[in-house]
């Protein structure tokens, strides 16, 4: 009988905003890990659970280098995101340099000198950049998720 009296005094509430997930149009190889290219047009794309937009308030994205700790700032429209079943999601183009995303090189490494030549380098890593989502539902509270890419140059 305690068991049944204590079952009725729980609810099970599901959160307005749950499940981030994030990807690109860029994956390694050796792990299919998401990354970003700066020499080819890259994709973001995240995604997340929610019942409806219009729980939704304001939604912030946080880019910060790795080793620099630069960070950039966007406020996001609501209206950039599309249903895609229980998911909204957002697909955008990550561009790099002054005022955009840092990218930032692995601490010990600095950039150095480069020769023009006609061959076509390998691909390396150039940066890495946390990206954060955070999402103010029409209450107030608050629910991010995040995702550390790592940043190549000389993508194929």
């Amino acid at each position: 009988m305690l068991p049944l009296v204590l079952s009725s005094c729980i609810l099970v509430v599901d959160l307005p905003v749950s499940n981030f997930r994030f990807d690109s149009n860029w994956q390694r190889n050796t792990d299919l890990r998401y990354v970003f290219c700066t020499n080819k047009t890259t994709y973001m794309r995240y995604k997340f659970r929610a019942p409806d937009s219009s729980v939704i308030s304001s939604i912030q994205e946080f880019y910060q280098g790795y080793a620099s700790g630069d960070t950039l700032t966007l406020n996001r429209p609501i209206t950039d995101l599309t249903r895609d079943g229980s998911d909204l999601v957002f697909v955008g183009i990550v561009n790099f340099g002054q005022g955009q995303v840092p990218q930032s090189l692995p601490a010990g490494v600095s950039q150095q000198s480069i020769v023009v030549t006609p061959v076509t380098p390998p691909p390396s890593e150039s940066g890495r950049t946390t990206v954060t989502v955070t999402v103010t539902t029409a209450s107030g509270r608050q629910y991010s998720g995040s995702y550390l890419y790592y940043v190549y140059s000389n993508c194929p």
